[in-house]
């Protein structure tokens, strides 16, 4: 499977950290330069949108995110590939995760597949398809915000290129926001455990293996509670 990860020119450091956990996990994934939020023009493009579903107007670092989710997307319609992995650079992944580069996992009619969580409840279908190693997807109905870490098919990102041409929503409302037309149009996967969470920073405080182990579950299911999940994570500094 295509992997593409998002990283800022002037924040390679971010990228070498990403680096170290594909060469342990044994999976090639390929830079992609990100659109930069700092730029002046960014902010002129944001100045005249209007507030998206959260009611707030897109800020300059927002936009520029979104955009390079698109380059992303255009990359996999370029290449012709099925679906592609796309990967934001502030992750901390379990071991394990190169197994899901893999295309033979994925169901052939996602539209798209969450692997990230934010140790969060969220309400999932209670059909699941197991994966094997205790990991198991059910459809995501209920909002769960973050875009770092996902598999889109080659159809979903030709529409949502075609779809977000103007954007006035976040990269993370559009797909996973269940007030948006997209993620009731799309077929949304979760995975459970999530084998990846945002936080660059935890990766050299031994905590990696907690976060990146934590399952979401169902939102009326049994199991530990979001309070619990946040007691039991790493204080940081």
């Amino acid at each position: 499977m295509k992997a593409y990860c998002i990283n800022l020119d002037r924040r390679l450091d971010r990228w070498e950290h990403m680096r170290s956990q594909f060469e342990r996990a044994g999976v090639k994934v390929e830079r992609v330069s990100a659109v930069d939020g700092s730029l002046p023009e960014m902010a002129e493009k944001t100045a005249t949108l209007k507030p998206g579903v959260s009611g707030l107007r897109l800020g300059a670092g927002a936009y520029a995110c979104f955009q390079s989710h698109r380059l992303c997307w255009q990359k996999l319609l370029e290449s012709g590939a099925p679906r592609a992995m796309i990967l934001e650079d502030d992750l901390v992944v379990a071991d394990g995760f190169g197994d899901y580069l893999a295309d033979d996992w994925v169901p052939g009619d996602a539209d798209v597949v969450r692997l990230e969580t934010r140790a969060i409840r969220v309400h999932l279908d209670r059909k699941r398809i197991p994966l094997g190693q205790g990991r198991y997807l059910s459809r995501l109905r209920s909002t769960h915000y973050g875009s770092a870490c996902y598999i889109i098919s080659h159809a979903a990102a030709d529409r949502l290129l075609r779809l977000t041409e103007t954007v006035s929503d976040a990269i993370d409302e559009v797909l996973f926001d269940e007030r948006h037309a997209a993620f009731s149009a799309f077929l949304t996967f979760q995975m459970v455990p999530a084998p990846a969470i945002q936080g660059a920073s935890l990766a050299d405080d031994g905590a990696g293996g907690t976060w990146s182990h934590t399952s979401i579950d169902l939102r009326y299911g049994v199991g530990e509670t979001a309070g619990a999940f946040r007691e039991s994570l790493p204080k940081r500094a």
